[in-house]
């Protein structure tokens, strides 16, 4: 009786635990603003706002009045944070943030932040569809900008600074947490269709002619995986091959085969081949730009949505001037809109654009597609 009795007390008495978890996301964005003779003389009301960008959870746009947002006051320039989803919350309602702290800061020519035109907005509070745009009516005089030395080809820089607190609160648990029995890995089902494909080559019944290679591979699968390969499947003819098995025969034009043997790795695993070593990336400079560009077209030409999306990243990351006319056409002709604006970005700096039209890239487009050159401007000059 005792013991039974003890039992229900410490039943009884269970400790139960939670916990709230608090961190500090951070984002930062670099706005450039070209033509700043010209801004010294617009009207008073006027205004611009940068694109939408992501940073630290939300997105957000900055309103830059060169007049100090005020028609008595227009030797200071204004710089303004704006919430730019604040009225759409997914359901009708009016998006809130958390709690939100920013900052920004005149970067000097080497692009580092100048202590003494830095300011912080030291309140942390809230933005929403009431209260979307907080900010500094007087960040700067034109006097201070034009001594500062941050001004150079008519141009200067900012860095806008955003910190959100997030807090993530974990699930009841009970006073003594069981070890789970059972460890469960993680799944290696892209490694076995991996060694399907390139080792045990079971039960393939498609013959894919690409560019003077064969590859052999499993119809249900490329089936499964893009609706253009399906349909391609079902029309291609069939023939025996040894043994009297029967096998579809499918030819790929304008591929290499080197994109395609990628494009067949990544159907049956979800992800690119093994990278390059660190002696061939030091030597060949990283991304192959060539190949990402090849991947791309072939991702979009069988409607592989990720591995698409997977090309642009590695491309917007090697964006510079040698590579941005050949990857803006690429963008342009595939309907990449994401890439599209890294590269107009790009054009965008000063000097960049002067720069990039007296590379062989820009004379190759302009040689055989003269109209993309003009889209390409056209883009850069709204």
């Amino acid at each position: 009786m005792a013991s039974a009795a003890r039992a229900c007390m410490s039943a009884a008495h269970r400790v139960t635990r939670s916990s709230i978890v608090t961190r500090e996301v951070t984002g930062q964005h670099n706005l450039t603003i070209s033509g700043y003779a010209a801004t010294r003389k617009v009207p008073a009301d006027w205004t611009a706002t940068s694109p939408a960008f992501d940073a630290a959870g939300y997105t957000w746009r900055i309103k830059y009045d060169p007049n100090g947002n005020s028609w008595n006051d227009p030797i200071s320039m204004s710089l303004f944070l704006e919430l730019a989803d604040a009225d759409d919350a997914g359901d009708g309602r009016q998006q809130e943030t958390e709690p939100v702290q920013f900052g920004f800061s005149l970067l000097d020519q080497a692009g580092n932040p100048v202590p003494e035109y830095t300011r912080w907005f030291w309140e942390v509070g809230y933005f929403n569809g009431a209260s979307r745009s907080k900010g500094f009516q007087r960040f700067i005089s034109w006097r201070d900008l034009e001594e500062s030395g941050c001004v150079k080809d008519d141009s200067f820089t900012v860095r806008c600074d955003i910190a959100v607190v997030k807090k993530f609160a974990t699930e009841a648990e009970g006073a003594a947490a069981v070890a789970p029995r059972v460890a469960v890995p993680p799944s290696d089902l892209h490694e076995d269709l991996g060694d399907l494909l390139w080792k045990k080559k079971q039960g393939m019944d498609v013959v894919i002619d690409v560019g003077g290679e064969t590859f052999e591979a499993h119809g249900w699968l490329l089936a499964a995986r893009s609706p253009v390969f399906e349909a391609e499947l079902l029309a291609a003819p069939k023939e025996k091959a040894s043994g009297g098995v029967v096998r579809r025969r499918v030819e790929v034009g304008g591929m290499e085969p080197k994109v395609f043997k990628a494009l067949l790795h990544f159907m049956y695993t979800d992800a690119l081949p093994p990278s390059k070593t660190e002696e061939e990336e030091q030597e060949q400079g990283g991304v192959d730009v060539a190949m990402a560009q090849g991947l791309l077209a072939a991702a979009h030409r069988y409607k592989l949505e990720r591995l698409k999306l997977i090309c642009e990243e590695m491309l917007c990351q090697s964006i510079d001037l040698d590579t941005v006319a050949g990857i803006l056409a690429v963008a342009e002709q595939l309907g990449c809109g994401a890439l599209k604006a890294a590269c107009v970005e790009f054009l965008s700096l000063p000097g960049n654009l002067k720069a990039a039209m007296e590379t062989q890239g820009y004379e190759k487009i302009k040689a055989n597609c003269p109209i993309m050159i003009e889209l390409i401007l056209k883009q850069l000059l709204v």
